[in-house]
């Protein structure tokens, strides 16, 4: 027997639940920033794990919780053990199809994004509405 499979056997890149696109700007001026170092953690339900670390960093993708809960929170930090900035990221959600290889990817509308800490960070800018793509910056974060 000989088969073939179909192009939905591949699930190819940006079918997938999108990340959140985040960029920085100067507090003072509004200008884009590019920072020396960045940590970014996310609490997905069983505390902090890290999800970005980078070195002069202009932006970063971050995923968010595909379960049922309505919020992620979301921790930002220059150095490993430096002073965090919380910001929890509320949103309402739903599900697409996408193929069968690639199953459901999540969308996650009336974005929110609520800052507790200000150190590092001063203060955010929602950019978007919605997460449906990676193509777009979600989320400024001032510093």
């Amino acid at each position: 027997m000989i088969s073939c499979g179909s192009d939905d056997d591949i699930c190819t890149s940006g079918e997938a639940t999108p990340r959140m696109k985040i960029k920085f700007k100067n507090a003072a001026t509004g200008n884009a920033k590019t920072l020396d170092s960045l940590y970014v953690d996310v609490d997905y339900g069983d505390g902090p794990v890290n999800v970005s670390q980078q070195r002069f960093a202009d932006s970063a993708l971050i995923p968010l919780r595909v379960d049922e809960n309505d919020f992620t929170e979301m921790y930002v930090h220059f150095t490993k053990y430096g002073a965090k900035s919380k910001i929890k990221i509320n949103y309402t959600t739903e599900t697409e199809y996408v193929s069968p290889a690639c199953g459901i990817k999540k969308l996650y509308d009336n974005f929110e994004a609520v800052l507790s800490n200000t150190n590092p960070v001063l203060s955010v800018e929602k950019n978007q509405n919605s997460i449906l793509d990676e193509n777009k910056t979600h989320l400024y974060l001032h510093f």
